[in-house]
């Protein structure tokens, strides 16, 4: 049997949509494959053994990553870089035939082509992280075209190369020298667990109070502080606000300190817990800054399941996704007025639940129906490796096409 290593940041137990999405794609590969997982503990927790088999074919092999500051640029830039080399090298110790390796660790892409061997690589890009720094002085500005340098060059690489989004593919053949043919859109998605979850759910659809909420990360891409001034001057209206992040603290203060008494923080919960927020909510909001404009959250297809009304505060591709689909509303600016004008119309007309979302979200965004999209490129790339290497005519219609 072949041998996949993945090596990734977030993983099982860790609760995050980027850990969720792994999990996905392991289970999906461990159907043809052995899978060796290569992750880093939550910061400041520690894996119960070093080396887990979890499933026939799956084994987890985990490094404990210590607590430290997010929020200091720097100090998180050298705990990504020593923690990636760290990780790299314990995986190239178990050889394989495929090294599967995703970001957003920004350092990881880099790295991994250091110590892959003779191993096929592809590279999983979630996410432009590199795009996301700021650049507003001279000094950021450095960084980021530094750091886009950096995994532009590192890039070219890989065997190949797979994204979410049109937005990110674009940018890859923009600012790289990597051919159209390597470069594969796998769009996130929801597993059909959690989707058949929030399908069968019964929701309350009561408008008094009017019930906002939001799930995710709370930083500074977010920019929930445009929603939490506006809400809290809002009667009859009640805002939700589930996740963490560098953030957190200081909405914290400001709801203490205003004794806001119409807007919850409830921090990061076990998905099972967020269900009953779901049931209560009026509509469901989402928000990404400018610098975030090639990102497509996992958040939204968990949205669209539930068939409720989505509000996306932002621009860029997730308003093009988003567009696809029905009770669904765009606020482009930042101005609290054009945001509240949408939630209070939404307040008088109650729109009803969407079937037609779901239908959407079950016929193309099923996550193992997406990540069986894996074994043609996995397929063509151990080909190619052996003595005798396929010709370019029978590469499979998977690298030659965007695949959903």
């Amino acid at each position: 049997m072949k041998v996949i290593n993945v090596i990734t940041p977030h993983y099982t137990p860790e609760i995050t949509a980027a850990a969720h999405r792994i999990d996905a794609v392991v289970s999906t590969l461990a159907t043809e494959f052995k899978v060796n997982v290569f992750t880093l503990t939550e910061r400041g927790k520690k894996a119960s053994s070093p080396q887990v088999q979890i499933a026939d074919n799956v084994t987890v092999h985990s490094i404990n990553l210590p607590g430290y500051t997010k929020s200091l640029f720097f100090i998180r830039a050298l705990y990504e870089l020593y923690y990636s080399i760290k990780v790299c090298r314990r995986a190239s110790k178990t050889e394989a035939d495929i090294t599967f390796v995703t970001s957003p660790y920004m350092f990881l892409l880099p790295v991994a082509t250091m110590f892959a061997g003779k191993s096929k690589l592809i590279a999983d890009v979630r996410d432009l992280v590199w795009c996301y720094l700021p650049n507003n002085n001279f000094i950021q500005n450095l960084i980021r075209s530094n750091f886009e340098k950096l995994v532009s060059r590192y890039i070219t690489y890989y065997d190949h190369v797979t994204v979410t989004n049109k937005s990110e593919k674009k940018w890859l053949l923009e600012n790289t020298n990597l051919q159209k043919d390597k470069i594969t859109i796998l769009s996130n998605g929801i597993s059909v667990e959690r989707f058949e979850r929030l399908c069968s759910l019964k929701y309350h659809g009561k408008n008094d109070p009017f019930v906002i909420t939001y799930v995710g990360n709370i930083g500074n891409g977010q920019d929930l502080q445009p929603l939490i001034d506006m809400v809290k001057n809002l009667e009859g209206v009640k805002l939700n606000i589930i996740g963490d992040g560098i953030e957190f603290k200081k909405f914290e203060q400001q709801i203490k300190t205003n004794k806001i008494t119409n807007i919850q923080l409830h921090g990061k919960l076990k998905w099972n817990r967020i269900l009953p927020f779901y049931q209560s909510s009026s509509v469901l909001y989402a928000r990404l800054g400018e610098n975030y404009n090639s990102a497509i959250p996992s958040k939204l297809f968990e949205y669209l399941s539930t068939g409720l009304p989505v509000v996306f505060h932002g621009t860029g591709a997730a308003k093009e996704f988003l567009g696809q689909f029905e009770s669904t509303f765009i606020v482009e600016d930042r101005d609290q007025g054009s945001l509240e004008e949408v939630l209070l119309q939404l307040k008088k007309t109650s729109p009803n639940h969407s079937q037609m979302n779901r239908e959407m979200i079950a016929s193309h965004y099923l996550r193992g129906n997406i990540n069986r999209n894996l074994f043609p490129i996995i397929e063509y790339l151990l080909a190619i490796s052996t003595e005798n290497p396929i010709k370019e005519e029978s590469v499979p219609l998977i690298l030659q096409e965007d695949v959903i």
